[in-house]
């Protein structure tokens, strides 16, 4: 799910040496800076098999950049540099806007929506469905999603945390001129209110902002005290 800055250490945190899906939410920089992720590849291919050079490599196994085509576009607009990766092959594309895409079994649709007030459907989020199971991807800046056209039933739901207001001990994080920065942001009691409404069966919030003055244990203990959720973390796996 997207490409942060930091995605290179994420991945070998968690040994990962391949990615087929990347999920693109939207183009803010925090979540495509890492982007060149998409032309990297292990290369141990190339000492394997004397045949296979660096490029045939990298060409062996594209990624696929699951998202919708104004999100493609409107990141494109930020990082040209993810135009040239498809173009030459590095990656492919599959715009869920033509067409669901259904891989192992898990049907992925899109849920657009706007990063602002404009209408401008800038940002995705995503609807995974197996069997009877479902999940949905709203992870960031989603105040201007539209909760009718999410689904019934939701067994999990991954949603921004919101920003917190004060730290633990009460210290204020904003000053005046942020509210007006934050206008189009979800505060952590409203990320509760849109939970209570949804009623998910579980949720895991993410997104979790350094600036919110908060550890691994601060977000324990605010667990404790809700029902069905647990906030996300490094290395955290799921199993729904």
């Amino acid at each position: 799910m997207d490409a942060p800055e930091f995605v290179y250490s994420n991945l070998e945190c968690e040994a990962i040496d391949s990615v087929r899906h990347l999920l693109l939410t939207h183009w803010h920089p925090d979540h495509t800076a890492g982007l060149r992720v998409v032309q990297s590849r292990t290369f141990a291919r190339v000492f394997a098999e004397a045949e296979h050079g660096m490029t045939d490599a990298t060409l062996a196994d594209q990624p696929t950049i699951v998202t919708t085509e104004r999100v493609f576009e409107r990141t494109c607009e930020l990082y040209s540099g993810l135009r040239h990766f498809v173009d030459v092959g590095f990656a492919e594309t599959h715009f869920l806007d033509e067409k669901p895409l259904v891989t192992d079994g898990i049907r992925i649709e899109a849920i657009p929506y706007s990063l602002s007030a404009d209408a401008d459907p800038d940002a995705t989020a995503f609807v995974l469905r197996e069997g009877d199971r479902t999940v949905v991807l709203a992870t960031d800046d989603a105040r201007f999603l539209e909760e009718s056209a999410l689904p019934d039933g939701i067994d999990l739901a991954v949603f921004e945390c919101g920003y917190f207001e004060e730290t633990p001990d009460g210290t204020s994080i904003l000053a005046g001129r942020d509210e007006a920065v934050l206008a189009d942001e979800l505060t952590h009691a409203e990320v509760l209110e849109r939970i209570d409404r949804l009623d998910p069966t579980r949720t895991v919030p993410t997104e979790i902002e350094h600036l919110y003055g908060r550890g691994h244990d601060d977000y324990q203990r605010l667990t404790s005290t809700y029902d069905g959720i647990e906030f996300a973390h490094d290395g955290l796996t799921i199993v729904v």
